[in-house]
Parts: C-alpha cells; structure tokens; sequence
C-alpha cells in the first residue's frame, strides 16, 4: 500500500534504517531533570503542543489507515496544512499582538498615526529638496562614480537643512570658516549651566556704549558653523520585545542628557527571539562617552532590563556601487517605468504634489467646489519630473537599433547600449535624488528606508553606479539580462507593498479574515451571562438585567470604548493576515533539525521573558568563556554504508502531486 511504500522510504532516508541509535545507547552523564528550568517551557501531553511543524507528506501518511488510496492522502493533506497553517498564525499573533513592534505594523491606530507622521516628515523634506534645488548644490550632480565627492557634498547639504541648520552652516562644507576646532562640551559641565537672561548679555556703560560680557566656549561655537550633518549616537544592542519606545525615551530624558535629539529603534530580530535593536541620538558636540556611560548605568525599571549601550561607529562606505552598466539602453528603459511607478505610488500616499483647487466631483449638482481637505475631496496629482521622466523615454532611448535588439541578442557579446556621459542621465539621476532625499529611497538598491528620519544618519547608505570604464571591457548582455531580472523581483515587491497588495483570494479563505459586525456579536454573546429565569448578568460592570436585549443595550451605552476596541482588534487581525511578508513561525522544520517534539523546546518561539537580559555587561567578549556539558548530547553518527535512496526517479515530486 502507499503507506507501507512512504514508511520504507522515511525509514531508509532516515540514516538509522528504521532504529533509533540512541533508544539502547546509555547516557554519558546522568540527566539532570529539566522540568523546572527557568529557560526551558515543561513540556505536556496535550495534543495541539506535541507538533512545532508541519509534517511532510509522507510523514503524513504514516499516521493514516493503510487502506488509504492517493488521492485521499492527498486531500488530507491539504487540510491538514491549512489546519496547522492557520493554527500556527493564529498562535503566533495572540503571542505578539500586546508588542509595539506589531502594533505599529498593523493595528490601525498605531498604522495612522504612522501615516501622519511619515507624510509630516516627507512634507518637511520636499522643502528641504526645494531649498536644495534652489541653492544649485544639485546641479551637474550626477549618480555616478565621478561625482561622487560633489554628490555627497549635496546630501551632506541637504542633512543640514534637515536639522535646522542656515545657508550659513552650509559654508562649512567648504572648509570655510572652520580653521577654529570644535571641542566637545562635557555632559556635566552642560547640566550645570543655565540659561542666562538676555538683559545679562549686553550691558549699557554711563557713556551708552554697550559693553559686551565675557565670550563663553558656546557663544565662540554659534559664531562658526556647525557640523550639523554629523551628529553622535549611541547603540543599544538588545531590547526586550516587551519594552516599548516610551519606555526607553523616558529612561533617556530622565537622565537629563543635554544635547538629546531622537530615538530610533528597529524591526525585531526574529533569529534573536524577537529582541529589538535602537540608538540614540546626541548634538555633534555632545560628550559622547559621558553619554554612554550614564546610559550603561540605566535600566529600564519596569522590566528590570539593563540598557547594554555602547557608542554607534561612524557609517562605513556610505556610498555604494552597482555595476557600471546599469547605463546601457536595456536597463534606462526599465529605469524610467519603474521611477514613473515609484514617484507616483509614493507622491500619491503622502499627497505632494498636489494642485491648489480640488476637483470637482460628478456627484456635486450645484458644481461648488468643497475647499475642506477630507477623503471625499480628489486632488489632482501634478509631478513635473513625470512628464520629464516620459519626455526623455520618447527623445533619448528610442532608436532603431535598441527596438531589434530588445526583441533577443543573437548571443551574449551583442552591443549593449553603454551612454558613456552620464550628462545625459540628467533626468534620471535627478529623479533618483529625488527619491533618496524626499522618500528615503535607494534606488538602485532597491530598498526603502520608512524610519530613516529617527535615525542617526537621515541620508545614509547611497548606492551609485561604478566606473564607466569598467562597463564597457567586460560587460556582457547576459550580465544586463541577469541585472535586470533580478532587479525586477525586488522592485515589484517594493511597489506591491506601497500599492498595499495582499495575499489571494484562496488564502484569505484558508486562514479566516474576521468582520467587524461579528466580533462585536460575539463579544456581546461573551459578556451575556444568564444566572437563572429572567436574570442575566453583564461581567464587565456586574450589573444584572431582566433580559439578553438589555444587556446588550448596556454594553454599547456603558462600554462603547471596550465595543469599538474589538471592531479595531478585528482590523487588526485581518491587516495582519492580508500582509504577504507577515512575521510567523516557520511550519517546516529546519534541515537537520529534530522533528521529534520530546528532542527540542519551544524556546525559539516563545516570547522570552523580561528578566532575560542578553548582554547584560559591557564589553563581554573580552572576558574569558567556560565549556559545560550539554543536558542532549548529539546523536552518535550512524556506521555502515553509505544510504541509498529508493526513490523512483520516474515518479513526481511530492509537491507536484499535491499541486503546490
């Protein structure tokens, strides 16, 4: 039978021919008992926890009857995998949904105020842009090898406005006025100055003539321009999921160290048990060693977690290259879609670019135009690189000879197309810039960086193309076509998620999306307890009412918050579900990982607790490092031959037969 066939199978590929080596093997050492250790979840007997992953077909198999036929295996299979699929999210998202890091992610709240917040920031570093534009540091800037030094000079600009700073601090990017070092000031020597008074800094003499009071080291600093572009920063290596922004911000202002600007911190490291990474971010001329080290004293006391800071090293290689042939023809005419595509994804979620006047409506019988800015107002969206991104498609790339190229190259050595002056990517390269500076884009990276305005460095990583002379002796078409597939796939995705594409239909279906009419049902049938003939109780107030109508009336006069939370929690749920790159467990189990529940823990997938403190002391790997025994010593490998598969090489692959 199939079963008997897939048993013989799973056991000759096992390596152990059906025996495991270690069921007569004796122990090394006695086992210490396990059971009530702290880092270690007991394990249980019930049934839904004895399976972390999801079986293999032919795993699968062998717990079906032996009578089974093909077709029937494989239908249960596949409800079992949308069982186990929809299960395993299920879990994971009740275990995560109480951490900011998803909250932010999908709970609607969290997601609009995101949403305000992000188009406040691109608003501010359009203008910034603008003022850019206007001041000519962008000129003949091209995004290439030989302008770099200009290029970074541009940006360096342009981080300068976005921290406050004047055309005046503008000029020390020429080296001017800034023969005058800049020393740091000591954090305490700032924590002990006050302010002083205006009437304090001039004072009138008898004669009327003003007599200025001694220079201090700050006011010497305000007459040179500062290095707003570099600013210090610390980095904590590891936060608990649990801990959330708020409380380490009120950790950092609580110290009272001047010179504090932001705080970024990052996604959560799902191969580190979901441990957040962040820094903090100080003024250029804060004592930055001071500053770490009144942070490596401070723990965040809600949670009793050391903060483990150490100072952020500097960005090494901010500037970047991709190959020198992402100037032939084949990829500019990529280039222009996929930047069409992008400024106007973009532009629209932010909504720059707007006309002054809304349209009107068709539905608007009177045809007044409605001046309130709302969801029921369109805008026109006008971008005037748009149309220059088009004009330079239909005036610069359309030649004969690209058309018949385009269709197939007879071989691999087929002319590519190389513009030698990237004077002639002006276009492009102003549209890239633009990406980079307004919507934290790196292009030809293809990576999107949403939370680079909280960061240390809001220009960081730019990614430019190489020499042009590299390009042009050991290019190949075959290198262009594989550029260009492979920047497609990462492209694409960027644009999907900013189009905000989600999962199919099917899948939809197969994990369950919640509606808001019957979550709130069911949480008024939950909080509707009968306690005898014509008495039902409400727990959330204890009150009781004659009947079920009156309670539910209650509920939504009394509780219409704790009502409108659970409409949010089911917008919270299906955002989640909708999301096609969605944090989740693994369902299969690694290579080589032991799929026997009794071999391993549930550690990797287990919110860790907020006693763990990894790192919890500078400086560690200086210090020496212990070996002890392990409680599971591995498998002795298995002797013999070499094993053999069995497998009919004339038979389809199992994920064929099961259509995935």
């Amino acid at each position: 039978s199939l079963r008997h066939h897939l048993q013989a199978v799973v056991s000759t590929q096992s390596g152990h021919y059906g025996r495991d080596p270690m069921a007569h093997a004796p122990a090394p050492w006695p086992m210490p008992d396990m059971s009530q250790h702290a880092m270690m979840p007991s394990q249980n007997n019930d049934k839904n926890s004895d399976q972390m992953y999801m079986k293999r077909f032919k795993q699968f198999v062998l717990s079906l009857k032996d009578d089974i036929n093909e077709d029937q295996a494989v239908t249960e299979y596949r409800k079992y995998r949308s069982e186990f699929k929809r299960s395993s999210i299920s879990k994971f998202f009740k275990m995560h949904k109480n951490e900011e890091w998803l909250k932010e992610r999908y709970h609607p709240d969290y997601v609009e105020r995101k949403k305000k917040e992000l188009r406040a920031c691109k608003v501010k570093r359009l203008d910034v842009y603008r003022r850019v534009m206007d001041l000519g540091l962008l000129n003949g800037s091209g995004v290439c090898h030989e302008d770099q030094e200009r290029l970074m000079k541009a940006l360096d600009a342009a981080v300068i406005l976005m921290e406050g700073g004047t055309e005046f601090d503008l000029t020390i990017l020429d080296g001017r006025n800034g023969d005058k070092p800049l020393v740091a000031i000591p954090v305490t020597k700032l924590k002990k100055e006050k302010p002083k008074d205006k009437e304090d800094d001039n004072s009138d003499d008898s004669d009327g003539q003003v007599v200025q009071s001694p220079a201090s080291p700050a006011d010497d600093e305000k007459k040179l321009p500062q290095p707003l572009h570099k600013p210090q920063s610390l980095f904590v290596r590891s936060l608990t999921p649990l801990i959330t922004r708020d409380d380490l911000l009120q950790v950092v202002r609580n110290q009272n160290i001047p010179g504090f600007l932001r705080l970024a911190m990052d996604k959560p490291q799902p191969d580190r048990k979901y441990y957040r990474r962040a820094w903090v971010t100080f003024a250029h001329n804060t004592d930055i060693k001071e500053a770490c080290q009144i942070l490596m004293n401070s723990k965040v006391e809600k949670y009793d977690h050391d903060l483990n800071v150490v100072i952020n090293r500097e960005l090494s290689k901010r500037v970047r290259f991709v190959p020198a042939y992402t100037r032939s023809l084949f990829v500019l005419q990529d280039d222009v879609k996929y930047l069409e595509q992008l400024l106007t994804v973009l532009d629209t979620s932010a909504k720059l670019w707007n006309v002054a006047e809304p349209l009107v409506k068709d539905d608007d019988e009177d045809g007044t135009e409605n001046d309130n800015e709302g969801e029921d107002v369109a805008y026109e969206y006008h971008n005037p690189m748009i149309e220059e991104l088009r004009r330079y498609h239909e005036q610069r790339l359309q030649f004969p000879v690209l058309e018949r190229e385009l269709d197939q190259g007879e071989t691999d050595e087929d002319e590519i197309h190389m513009i030698s002056d990237d004077r002639k990517l002006d276009v492009i390269d102003k549209a890239i810039l633009y990406l980079r500076i307004v919507h934290m884009v790196d292009y030809y990276n293809a990576t999107e960086f949403p939370n680079e305005d909280e960061m240390p460095n809001k220009i960081g990583v730019f990614h430019i193309r190489g020499p042009a002379e590299a390009a042009v002796s050991k290019s190949t078409l075959q290198d262009v076509n594989e550029w260009k597939a492979q920047f497609k796939g990462k492209i694409e995705a960027i644009i999907d998620e900013l189009k905000g594409v989600t999962i199919n239909k099917e899948e939809q279906q197969e994990i369950g999306l919640k509606k808001e009419e019957e979550a709130v049902e069911d949480f008024v049938r939950e909080n509707t307890e009968e306690q005898g003939p014509g008495k039902y109780l409400c727990p959330l107030s204890g009150k009781k009412f004659k009947g079920p109508e009156f309670v539910r009336k209650h509920i939504f006069n009394k509780h219409a918050e704790k009502v409108e939370n659970v409409k949010k929690d089911a917008v919270f749920w299906n955002n989640y579900v909708l999301d096609p790159k969605r944090q989740m467990n693994p369902l299969f189990a690694p290579v080589g990982a032991h799929t026997n529940p009794s071999h391993h823990n549930n550690v990797n997938n287990v919110t860790p607790s907020v006693n763990t403190n990894v790192n919890n002391r500078g400086n560690y790997h200086n210090y020496p490092s212990y070996s002890f025994p392990t409680p599971f010593p591995p498998a002795p490998a298995p002797k013999g031959r070499k094993v053999v598969n069995y497998n009919d090489l004339d038979a389809p692959d199992e994920y064929d037969v099961l259509g995935l």
